[in-house]
């Protein structure tokens, strides 16, 4: 066990970066300052820690396998979980440029001023609000159309972005150019929604295999044995339990990633 304690210490101090200048200098600079995002994993794998480590001080090896047991599976739900509303945020988010950049299209068809177009669209999509307003307080809209598309899902607007810079610059119609963009973005929307209804059977797999040592230990009960008291009365039951548990955990992180690879090579 004192290994797997050696091993829980080493995670901890991975994840452990020390400040760049660059970090430094934005700390220092309020313009360049950005509001603070917590990351996940790293909070996960303290949290993990620190269960394992105070487990072992109160209850020796047995508190440390059930503290590193119990944490790792609950941090595994909470970080399927989060995984799958961070997904879902992404698709809406493609969704909506998607809508957006077609009404806009079509607006500038409708013979609408570019810039009256756009705000029409910020009305009935979110995501262009914020480069609208930008545009009312005078503001460079193809940086704000960048800045957007920046977040998860809103690559599309990247394109218009550009297509609103040349627009700017030469004075050129962004009517078929729009066109081309929204009919693009639509494919890819309902490519992607095709993609992420397949691989829904991979990652429904790997989280139910996840779920199989609580089947055979239910099968163990019913046979008249009794194997949890064989997990945490034993040495080897306890090896056994914690080796099981990062399997188990490793085969769901593993199978998320492997379909969040597929779903980016569409």
């Amino acid at each position: 066990m004192a290994a797997l304690t050696g091993l829980l210490l080493a995670a901890a101090v991975l994840i452990w970066r020390p400040s760049t200048p660059w970090a430094r200098l934005r700390a220092r600079a309020p313009a360049l300052r950005t509001p603070p995002r917590l990351r996940l994993v790293p909070l996960l794998v303290a949290a993990v820690v620190t269960a394992a480590t105070l487990g072992g001080l109160l209850a020796a090896e047995r508190g440390l396998v059930l503290g590193f047991s119990g944490a790792a599976s609950l941090a595994i739900v909470t970080w399927t979980s989060a995984h799958a509303r961070r997904a879902r945020r992404r698709a809406r988010a493609r969704d909506e440029v998607a809508r957006g950049c077609s009404e806009l299209a079509a607006l500038l068809r409708a013979g609408h001023p570019p810039g009256r177009a756009l705000q029409v669209v910020a009305q009935s999509t979110p995501l262009f609000a914020e480069p609208a307003a930008h545009v009312r307080v005078g503001g460079d809209l193809a940086e704000a159309l960048q800045r957007v598309g920046a977040r998860p899902g809103c690559h599309g607007l990247n394109g218009l972005a550009g297509a609103w810079r040349i627009a700017e610059h030469t004075g050129a119609s962004m009517t078929a150019f729009l066109d081309d963009l929204a009919g693009h973005l639509v494919a890819e929307r309902d490519l992607g929604r095709s993609v992420d209804t397949e691989l829904a059977a991979a990652r429904l797999t790997g989280r139910l295999l996840a779920l199989l040592p609580l089947v055979g230990i239910t099968l163990g009960y019913v046979v008249g044995g009794d194997p949890m008291q064989f997990l945490i009365s034993s040495t080897p039951g306890l090896a056994c339990l914690a080796i099981g548990t990062a399997l188990a955990v490793a085969g769901v992180v593993w199978s998320e990633k492997l379909a969040d690879r597929a779903g980016e090579l569409r």
